[in-house]
């Protein structure tokens, strides 16, 4: 008897297939599109992300620059005791002048120099390295709000008197041995304190770092009075306008009643507030400023793709700037800084 073996089925094995060409195109397809659209986003991104942070340098940038220039026009005219302000003449030194003779302090009769003193665009600046053509100057003076009690050689100090009998009310000199003022004891031993002579200078410069060629960036710059000459340094970069108006007191109560560009300039026919002042003096004019306007026009430090400058903008002079019609954003900033240190002596009369 023969005897069957069943024999399994065995299912065949599924084949295998690979993608089409259809397919296969299909998928690339969707794939460069994916990529595409993130490519896009990111570029869009960045680019975003630099015009913000252009824009944010700028306005850093503008409201720095006010900030410095703002403090130092509250600092200017400061002398020490207010009496020697008060009851002295004033001077207007040269722009540059650095020896201790030409400052503008002397003993007799007491003379301290202007607390602001503007110069218009074209004035000789040799010390003012870089200087654009078109810039305004503003010159701050005072002295030092740190006193000290031994000078440095080669530093000019101011030195106030506080007894009654000395024989001068200020000395200024470079000099140790000339500082023998004394303090209310009166006491020879115990000299008065010094306080060391301040000279600032805001100019815009073409370039913030200028060796070679310069890089091109417009700079609003400071000279400060140091060691017998004058040393430079960048306050902001990207300030390619300034603009200074001045509010002159014209009935001494310490209130500017005008402003005007040129306080050494005839107002009397804008100026009609007090039409008893008498504008012939241009010395007296600029002692009776108490009041700084500053206006500065602030550029981005790269150009933005895709914008026109198209605007203009009013920085208080006769005629607006611009259009300027480049890449650049700017924005103007204002400030109005108070000369504390001779409208605050006013005031209290």
């Amino acid at each position: 008897m023969t005897r069957h073996i069943p024999v399994r089925h065995i299912a065949p094995m599924r084949r295998q297939r690979g993608l089409s060409l259809v397919e296969l195109m299909v998928s690339m397809t969707l794939g460069l599109l994916l990529i595409t659209a993130l490519a896009t986003l990111y570029f869009n991104t960045s680019r975003a992300r630099n015009a913000f942070s252009n824009s944010a340098e700028q306005i850093e940038n503008g409201r720095y620059a006010l900030d410095i220039m703002s403090r130092e026009v509250e600092l200017a005219g400061f002398f020490g005791p207010a009496n020697v302000a008060a009851g002295a003449l004033v001077s207007a030194p040269d722009l540059c002048a650095t020896d201790p003779a030409s400052l503008g302090f002397s003993a007799s009769p007491a003379t301290v120099p202007l607390a602001v003193q503007g110069f218009a665009p074209g004035a000789v600046a040799p010390c003012l390295p870089n200087l654009l053509a078109g810039s305004e100057i503003l010159a701050v003076r005072r002295v030092s709000t740190t006193p000290v009690s031994a000078a440095v050689v080669g530093t000019p100090y101011l030195q106030a008197s506080y007894c009654a009998d000395d024989m001068a009310s200020l000395v200024f000199d470079a000099s140790a041995p000339a500082f023998k003022l004394r303090t209310k004891a009166c006491d020879s031993t115990v000299p008065s304190e010094l306080r060391a002579a301040v000279v600032r200078i805001f100019y815009l410069a073409g370039c913030d770092l200028c060796t070679g060629a310069g890089d091109g960036k417009p700079t609003l710059k400071m000279a400060e009075l140091f060691n017998g000459g004058f040393r430079v340094q960048s306050v902001a970069n990207g300030i390619e306008d300034m603009h200074l108006s001045y509010g002159v007191d014209l009935d001494g109560n310490g209130a500017p009643d005008c402003y005007v560009g040129d306080p050494g300039a005839d107002h009397s026919a804008d100026c009609t507030g007090a039409p008893a002042y008498d504008w012939s003096v241009p010395l007296t004019n600029w002692r009776n400023v108490t009041a700084v306007r500053v206006q500065l026009l602030a550029r981005t430090a790269v150009v933005t793709s895709g914008w026109t400058d198209q605007r203009t903008y009013d920085l208080g002079r006769a005629q607006a700037s611009g259009p300027f019609r480049d890449g650049y954003k700017r924005h103007v900033y204002a400030e109005l800084a108070r000369v504390a240190n001779i409208a605050g002596s006013r005031e209290s009369q």
